[in-house]
């Protein structure tokens, strides 16, 4: 069964940190564990997703689900790979998933040997199938989500006309960015195309709107609305950017790791220092 959302109680004993899309950079997310002295006995990691693919360590990224320290959500790449794998062949079924995976950065996966074929199908598809497509750990205060692209309803390709006459203009589902209340799973199964592949909010933020902040973790893009009224703050990746982004509570942490440029990195963000850096914006009325 599809897990959608799960819950996760506060840290009381060490950090949490927040890993943007690692996309098979191990070594990179290696050397940030040791940049931030990462203790497995008490800090936790959590990944906004896209663990695979691009990268040169695919498999050593996925390895990373046996550790009891290590949580992660679903993102588009794991979507596309499990869509692989169990994808359904002709006359069955007409399957475009081989073609999107491989365009997408997953030839890795032709170039495993057989014990990692078997290590990868008896082993860490089935804990990459159990991963929620959003977290929640803690509450109150410090609460906070992981989801991999932005946590609002509505069609991601919304100049979809041909769907649009299909569907007619009064069916097509509402955009609303959620709200604390709205993380269930009720409401999340219902929108895992906004949650994997979305790019409606970031597409919001014009920088002549914005301010730009800088944090021990780089530049900031502050929107012209950071903050979303009853949404405590949500880490999300997907979409590769040259600076952190903050707007509508969804904090934008993918910098394009996989890209291995000087102005790409792979961001491991402790969650308490990040409050402190947006404690300017406040948390309106966060339920």
């Amino acid at each position: 069964m599809t897990t959608f959302h799960q819950r996760l109680p506060a840290n009381t004993t060490g950090r949490d940190f927040i890993v943007g899309d690692m996309h098979g950079c191990l070594d990179l997310f290696q050397a940030q564990l040791d940049r931030i002295g990462f203790d497995p006995t008490k800090d936790r990691i959590f990944s906004v997703g896209d663990l695979a693919d691009r990268g040169p360590d695919s498999m050593g990224c996925l390895r990373l689900l046996r550790e009891p320290w290590f949580h992660a959500v679903r993102g588009n790449h794991e979507d596309m790979l499990l869509d692989y794998v169990y994808s359904a062949a002709p006359p069955y079924g007409y399957n475009e998933a081989p073609a999107l995976f491989f365009h997408n950065g997953g030839r890795w996966a032709l170039d495993l040997s057989e014990s990692e074929q078997a290590e990868l199908r008896g082993d860490l598809l089935r804990r990459l199938a159990k991963l929620p497509y959003v977290m929640t750990v803690g509450e109150g205060q410090t609460q906070f989500h992981v989801a991999h692209a932005e946590l609002m309803t509505g069609r991601v390709d919304e100049s979809n006309t041909w769907y649009n006459r299909i569907e007619g203009e009064e069916r097509l589902p509402p955009k609303r960015v959620l709200t604390d209340a709205m993380v269930n799973n009720a409401v999340l199964a219902k929108m895992i195309e906004p949650l994997t592949w979305g790019r409606r909010l970031v597409a919001e933020v014009k920088s002549a709107q914005s301010t730009e902040q800088d944090t021990p973790a780089g530049k900031l893009l502050v929107s012209h609305q950071p903050r979303h009224a009853g949404l405590s703050l949500s880490y999300v990746g997907h979409t590769p950017l040259k600076k952190m982004v903050l707007h509508a509570s969804h904090l934008f942490i993918d910098r394009g790791a996989y890209a291995r440029k000087p102005t790409t990195c792979l961001l491991v963000l402790c969650h308490e220092e990040v409050r402190q850096w947006l404690e300017p914006w406040g948390r309106d009325d966060v339920s």
